[in-house]
């Protein structure tokens, strides 16, 4: 069970857990504060200067909004020992890493002062601030999802940046899970439906190969005009008002685990499947509700070498309405499980992000306790070989046939050899996330008629693609094991570079020489995850122009850091 389980830093993508009042008191509140400030800064939602002593520092927020409105309030959080952040004209010019932040936090309003770390009440204080980027009652709403991401406390880890790393947060007319409600999740009630096949759009031999889970479970046959298909019961008020002709033919309990996405199954071992079972889910989820849009219900990109597992999308259903709103909450995608593969292969899967994280109350990563990483050169030289292996199966495929996989380290799974330890290679899920270059492709003779329009992994602008792998691949996987291993500002960038540069250089066909230029421009496009939501925008990007961090370090970084402007701009 590596996928919830492995490291104890399973859940990754939104760290679901079991509140209780003691837990809210505790320092894992802060990792969604700590999120949610710095996001605040890198999206230009606010100004940040540095202030305090030598060995006392803090980060002050300043609104936007004329001195004369918001002269009562101040607000300010602690940094970091070490921490080093760049500023121009006085105000913070690099992005801030959530890890650089650490309590106290402190408000005032008037003459008096307060800490406070609870990130509802933090974002409360600040709405005032953020009233011309977003209305009154999208900012409350902020308030309460904030609250939410909080509330869910045993497992602190989600989303590296994301203030929502935690979000569980249910659409009508689902019920609001409650913290009491996640033992259910992580081992989730099936339902298996009977569905005229007419309100369905099905992909591959879909009934075929899902048809022994059907007979070991003994589940009621059907119609040849019907297809049965399986849903997670608490989705099914979603389901019952989109698709009324679906009858329930059977409920089971205990057959299967989530994975970290809480709406992908990994059925028992007894029932011998070789899938896993990726399903709709109304929940928001950091960013997104955990439907399945149709388009990603139509296989994934090949072209991928060989050391690059792919959990492949084999088969699928989806709803048949014309309506996307509709159509994604009823979906079952079947994956392989690549379990028996590893096993045979003498390997063992863990999710690439949990390297990263740290046991709680230990302030080494899984990589520096699991590899004996003491040293500054034993964590250079461990990172090298890892974005070496990294590098030389994600970017090729990008620089010649303009495939982009969403890299990021909830997406990859890490295959470890059992007897050395080492990172053998990767394996790539969820192509919900992929973006595909048509023009590249259809030189290799691609057709992509069988996809449905306005497919969001589809794309005509080969930089945008170039952007969102950097995003991905860079900004946040790389990124987050340079962070976790004290490598800032010790070498690990200049480490990165030097890979980057050379994978990219040996493509002797494609655009590697294009793509690494444009990896290495001053600046890069930051993903502002709170303006999308105050906007309303998911599919469609709001990015700010940020200075490059793949150049911290190099002779270039100070002139970057002067020169940049943080615009802003829509995908």
């Amino acid at each position: 069970m590596w996928w919830w389980l492995g490291l104890a830093a399973g859940l990754l993508s939104c760290g679901l857990a079991i509140e209780s009042e003691a837990l809210l008191e505790q320092p894992s509140i802060f990792e969604t504060t700590k999120r949610l400030l710095a996001e605040i800064v890198n999206e230009g939602l606010v100004d940040a200067t540095i202030g305090g002593s030598k060995n006392d520092q803090y980060l002050y927020l300043h609104s936007h909004l004329p001195a004369a409105k918001n002269a009562s309030k101040s607000f300010k959080v602690g940094l970091r020992p070490g921490t080093v952040l760049e500023t121009r004209d006085g105000k913070v010019a690099a992005v801030v890493r959530p890890d650089s932040l650490q309590p106290p936090v402190v408000i005032g309003n008037g003459d008096g002062q307060e800490e406070e770390h609870n990130p509802e009440i933090l974002f409360r204080f600040l709405s005032p601030w953020l009233i011309k980027d977003a209305d009154e009652d999208t900012l409350n709403e902020i308030a309460l999802e904030l609250g939410n991401s909080a509330r869910k406390q045993a497992l602190i880890y989600g989303h590296p940046s994301h203030p929502y790393h935690r979000l569980c947060y249910a659409q009508p007319p689902l019920q609001q899970i409650q913290p009491s409600d996640i033992p259910e999740m992580l081992t989730p009630t099936l339902a298996f439906l009977s569905v005229p096949r007419t309100d369905l759009r099905v992909t591959g031999a879909f009934e075929a190969a899902i048809q022994p889970l059907l007979s070991k479970l003994e589940i009621p046959s059907t119609s040849a005009d019907r297809v049965v298909v399986p849903c997670l019961s608490r989705q099914l008020s979603s389901v019952h008002q989109r698709f009324p002709n679906a009858v329930v033919l059977k409920t089971i309990d205990n057959i299967a685990d989530a994975q970290a996405s809480m709406r992908t199954l990994t059925l028992r071992p007894e029932y011998d499947f070789g899938y896993h079972l990726k399903l709709s889910l109304a929940c928001q989820i950091t960013s997104a509700l955990r439907t399945i849009t149709p388009w990603t219900t139509c296989g994934g990109p090949k072209f991928l070498p060989t050391d690059l597992w792919v959990f492949r999308e084999v088969a699928a259903v989806s709803g048949a309405q014309d309506n996307f709103a509709d159509a994604k909450h009823l979906s079952c995608i079947l994956r392989d499980d690549l379990e028996a593969r590893a096993d045979a292969n003498n390997e063992r899967l863990m999710i690439a992000a949990a390297l990263a994280q740290q046991p709680y109350n230990n302030t080494r990563s899984y990589a520096e306790i699991l590899y004996n990483l003491h040293t500054t050169t034993d964590k250079q030289f461990w990172l090298r070989t890892y974005v070496i292996r990294l590098f030389t199966l994600v970017l090729p495929p990008l620089a010649q046939y303009g495939i982009g996989l969403e890299a990021h380290g909830q997406n990859l799974v890490a295959r470890i050899c059992r007897k050395t330890d080492e990172v053998k290679g990767f394996a790539v899920q969820d192509f919900g996330g992929v973006r595909m270059h048509v023009p590249t492709l259809k030189k290799f003779g691609v057709n992509f008629d069988s996809l449905p329009p306005r497919g969001a992994t589809l794309t005509e602008d080969l930089h945008n693609l170039w952007s969102k792998v950097h995003h991905a691949l860079v900004q946040n996987h790389v990124g987050l094991i340079v962070s976790a291993l004290g490598l800032e500002r010790n070498g690990g960038w200049g480490i990165v570079r030097e890979v980057l540069g050379g994978v990219l250089e040996q493509q002797e066909e494609g655009m590697g020489r294009e793509l690494a230029e444009y990896f290495m421009q001053n600046t890069m496009s930051f993903k502002c995850f709170l303006r999308m939501r105050m906007e309303g925008k998911y599919r469609d990007y709001v990015e700010r122009e940020v200075p490059n961090v793949l150049l911290m370090g190099s002779p270039r970084w100070e002139e970057v850091l002067q020169t940049y402007e943080p615009t802003l701009h829509y995908t």
